[in-house]
Parts: C-alpha cells; sequence; structure tokens
C-alpha cells in the first residue's frame, strides 16, 4: 500500500484563443520554480511544439536534476508536418479529437506521429520518454508505444461527460490500471489482453460531487469539481483541498491511493498561482508527516509494476462532506468492474456499477474520429448520470413494499484483506471485492430497486432468477452482457429490473 501524488504539469507552446501566448513558458518557469522551492520531484510532459522550441528546453535543463521529462501527446501543426500528414486544423494546436488527438488518424498515421515525436524526444534529450500522458490516448497508439519505445506510465483524463468534447464514462475513477490492448477505458482481465502500461486517472476528482455534475443534462459540458489549482470551489479552495487530501489519503485505501495536481500552462500563472502554492504547502506538510510520497509519473509506473502483474483493487472510502450534505461515498475498483455507494442523511444507494469486459472494443481501434467529440466506454448496469433525468435520480435502491428506505445506524468504512466494507451498526453491511458485491440487510421485506428516468438509454433485456442480461449499443454495435447472483433474485420491474434477497442476503458474482 504506497500513498502516491504525481505533480504532473504539461507544456504547449501555442494558445490561439489569446492575442499573446507568451505566458505560456512564464507559466511553466514559475511551476518549475514552485517544485525546486519544496524539492518536490515533478513530472513535465511537453508537447511537440515545445519540445521542439530551444527556449523551452534550456529552461527545462535547468530544472532537471528534480524533474521528469516526458511526452503530452496532443497533435500538432509542426508534428503533422514532420511526419508528412496534412494538417486539418483551424490553429498550430486545435483541441478538436479530429485533428488534436491521435484518435482523428488512421492507425497507419498514428504511428508515424509516434514515430516523429519518440525520435524527435530521443534526438533531444539522448533517451526515449519514460511518460507520455494527454486527456485520452487510444488503445493501438498506447500499445505501440509500449512495445515499440518501451514507455513505463501513461496517464489520461478523469471521469467526465462531455467536458471539453471528451467523454471518458465508466473506468477505473481513481488510481491506475492496465488497460486492455481493445479499449484504454477497460482495465484488462488476463495477461493475454494487456497492455503493459500502468495509466494514472489525473486530476482529482470529487468523488462525490464530479459525477453528479450537470446530473439530467447529458447534452451539457459537464463541469468540473477537482484537484486542479484553478477551480476556485475546488482545488483553489484550501478547505476543500484539505478535505479531499486527508480523506484520500486516510489509510482505508487497497493497494494504492493516487491524486494528481499541477497545471497544463495555457491556464495561466495568473489562475495556477491563487492554488497551487497554497496546495504546495498542505502536501509538504502531509509529505513530512509521512502521509504521502510524491512521485514522477515514470517512477509510479515503476513501482506499480514490480508490485502488481494485473490491476489490483483499489477504493475511495470517504467518511466526511466538505458540504452540509452530509455525505460520505466508497468507489471500489477492481479489473473486473467499479461500484459507487452514495450515503446521504440516512439514505443509502449504489449510484454506479459498471462491468469491465476485456473484448468490449473502443471505437478507435480500426478507424478515426471524425467529429470533434469523442467517447470512451465501459457495460454499465446503474449509471446515476446517465440514466437520470431532472425528476429521477437514477440508482439502486433499498425499497420495502415500492418505498425507499432509511436507516438510522452510523456510517463505518474500513479495508479489510483488500475488501472494502460500509456498515451501518447491524442494519446494513455492504462488502465487495474482486469477485462479489455482498449485501446484508436486517431490516424486513427489503429487496433492492432501480430507478431509472423514463427515457433513459438503459441496457436491460431481461431479469430473471439468477440472471440480468443487458445489451450496450457501443458505436453501432450492441455488446451482450450480463450479471448474476449466488444469492438473490431478479425480477423485471418498470424501467429497471429488481433484485430479492434469500435469508436477507444478496451476492451478486462478477
Amino acid at each position: 500500500m504506497k500513498n502516491i501524488v504525481n505533480i504532473i504539469n504539461f507544456v504547449r507552446k501555442c494558445e490561439p484563443r489569446s492575442e499573446d501566448d507568451s505566458f505560456l513558458f512564464t507559466t511553466t518557469q514559475e511551476e518549475l520554480k514552485l517544485c525546486k522551492k519544496y524539492n518536490f520531484p515533478s513530472t513535465v510532459l511537453l508537447q511537440y511544439d515545445a519540445l521542439i522550441d530551444k527556449k523551452y528546453i534550456e529552461l527545462i535543463n535547468e530544472y532537471k536534476d528534480n524533474t521528469e521529462i516526458g511526452l503530452w501527446f496532443e497533435v500538432v501543426e509542426p508534428l503533422c508536418e514532420a511526419a508528412g500528414l496534412e494538417w486539418k486544423g483551424r490553429f498550430p494546436w486545435d483541441w478538436h479529437n479530429d485533428v488534436g488527438f491521435l484518435v482523428g488518424y488512421t492507425p497507419q498515421e498514428r504511428a508515424k506521429l509516434i514515430d516523429e515525436a519518440f525520435s524527435k524526444f530521443k534526438e533531444i534529450f539522448g533517451y526515449y520518454p519514460a511518460s507520455c500522458g494527454s486527456w485520452h490516448i487510444d488503445a493501438y497508439s498506447l500499445k505501440y508505444m509500449h512495445e515499440e519505445y518501451g514507455i513505463t506510465a501513461s496517464c489520461n483524463c478523469k471521469e467526465q461527460y462531455g467536458t471539453d468534447g471528451y467523454t471518458i464514462w465508466g473506468g477505473i475513477y481513481s488510481g491506475a490500471y492496465y488497460p486492455s490492448k481493445f479499449n484504454m477505458l477497460c482495465p484488462a482481465k488476463t495477461k493475454e489482453n494487456q497492455i503493459d502500461v500502468p495509466v494514472f486517472r489525473m486530476l482529482g476528482a470529487d468523488p462525490i460531487y464530479q459525477y453528479d455534475m450537470n446530473m439530467g443534462d447529458t447534452d451539457a459540458c459537464q463541469h468540473v469539481t477537482s484537484l486542479e489549482p484553478v477551480y476556485g470551489n475546488s482545488g483553489c479552495n484550501k478547505n476543500w483541498v484539505k478535505w479531499y487530501l486527508a480523506e484520500n489519503f486516510n489509510d482505508k485505501g487497497i493497494s494504492l491511493s493516487y491524486t494528481q495536481t499541477g497545471q497544463e500552462n495555457s491556464m495561466g500563472w495568473e489562475d495556477i498561482s491563487k492554488g497551487l502554492p497554497m496546495q504546495f504547502e498542505i502536501l509538504h506538510k502531509m509529505q513530512n508527516e509521512g502521509k504521502i510520497e510524491i512521485m514522477t509519473l515514470a517512477d509510479s509506473g515503476k513501482w506499480f509494476k514490480d508490485n502488481f502483474d494485473s490491476t489490483p483493487p483499489q477504493a475511495q472510502m470517504f467518511d466526511s462532506d466538505i458540504n452540509d450534505n452530509r455525505c460520505k461515498t466508497l468507489w471500489y475498483n477492481c479489473k473486473n468492474y467499479r461500484i459507487n455507494v452514495l450515503y446521504e442523511k440516512g439514505r443509502i444507494w449504489i449510484r454506479d456499477l459498471y462491468l469491465f469486459n476485456e473484448l468490449f472494443k473502443e471505437k478507435f481501434l480500426n478507424t478515426r474520429e471524425y467529429t470533434h467529440n469523442c467517447s470512451y466506454y465501459n457495460l454499465p448496469v446503474i449509471d446515476g448520470f446517465r440514466f437520470s433525468d431532472k425528476e429521477t435520480r437514477a440508482g439502486l435502491y433499498f425499497c420495502r413494499h415500492g418505498h425507499e428506505l432509511e436507516f438510522s445506524s452510523p456510517w463505518r468504512t474500513f479495508e479489510n484483506n483488500n475488501t472494502a466494507n460500509i456498515y451501518l451498526g447491524e442494519e446494513l453491511k455492504i462488502t465487495t471485492d474482486e469477485s462479489s458485491i455482498y449485501i446484508r440487510c436486517n431490516k424486513v421485506s427489503w429487496y433492492l430497486s432501480a430507478i431509472n428516468a423514463k427515457n433513459a438509454d438503459i441496457p436491460y433485456i431481461s431479469a430473471d432468477n439468477k440472471t440480468l442480461q443487458m445489451q450496450f449499443a457501443n458505436y453501432k454495435n450492441n455488446f451482450s452482457y450480463e450479471l448474476n447472483t449466488e444469492k438473490g433474485y431478479f425480477k423485471s420491474s418498470e424501467n429497471g429490473f429488481m433484485i430479492f434477497p434469500e435469508d436477507g442476503e444478496i451476492k451478486i458474482v462478477l
């Protein structure tokens, strides 16, 4: 078990949204100065346009003793030109997915872009980078980077729906994982289908409130509550930062507890400087107290690979709420599934349950993205965001006779032999491990009921006895999957399903 913090600042040279983008260099300089002040090891990921600029290289070399240098892979005009490809962007750097990311190119073109970026990096620094990150890197490209250039770590965006045109939904919520060679968001189950590069989830998402941002409005750009230091409601709010870091590293994690801070230089030092120095003060104190270890991305990947052959179970157990809603939550992730349980003022429900199947293919394996947006998914059973609307908050609820149950006992969580456990006194027990979800409740005539919005795009085909059959429309291809119980049984319900216990128990096997 290790408590890891990565400081990752990634660097662009071009900012077409500003008439004068000289602030990009100043921002990078100030971020490096701040890391040196605290003697924090950090990772700087260079976009190709910054990589080929001597001014940036000279700056990075001033701080190289405490800085890992890697690649930030967004596609820019000079990279396209050097790789012999046509640039179709609006500006030299264009954030639209069909031009600014590897998914906007065919697999053969991706290989050319990767070859050029890695070769140029070695030409400048004398070695290939150990780390390569981006908001998203498709499975083909990530596998190619590992097999051809031996990267040891990568990072991608937190869970989000539609923000900046990127939907990354249904993956490991926090921590790291080995992706499937068919789907960069899905942990592999077998060594045969595993890309041996740990991918770390960036940005430190609020495990209570980020998920629900813009709930019921899936056409909107989802708002952000994260450790990013530019956000006044979270990463720039000292109370929120202290709460998040204390709860995230409360010694209830499994295998590792992880977060990332730092910021792309496009945000500008004027905004970053309001939050990042404050965060560093808190991190410095936690480091001195032995509560966290600040590592480079590459060193984190090496540690992960030295300790885990496949994606290990991981958990976040937040037992307090920065707001007045008295919420508490558990996120449990493993190579088979993820689950989120939310508690709010005596109510408790399963807000999210996604299954991981390494054969479930992402859209971008063999084809390019032709639109400005892109999306990665896994297999939904319960989706408290996508299956909700303004009137209905979707989830799997504890019910009796058609009414939601409330509980009076206090919430308690703990880790035990790689299981995550929730106790509400003698009233309720929930235990999650890699192969099962176990629920015991002492309420009379209780059952679980899946509640979804009437117009939700739910995947349920049939719910009968021990099996829930489902089908997810993945980029026009239907993928069939199922959920099974060892104890308890399914029944269909209007716009959902129910699970009834046997001897007061439900055990879902995964």
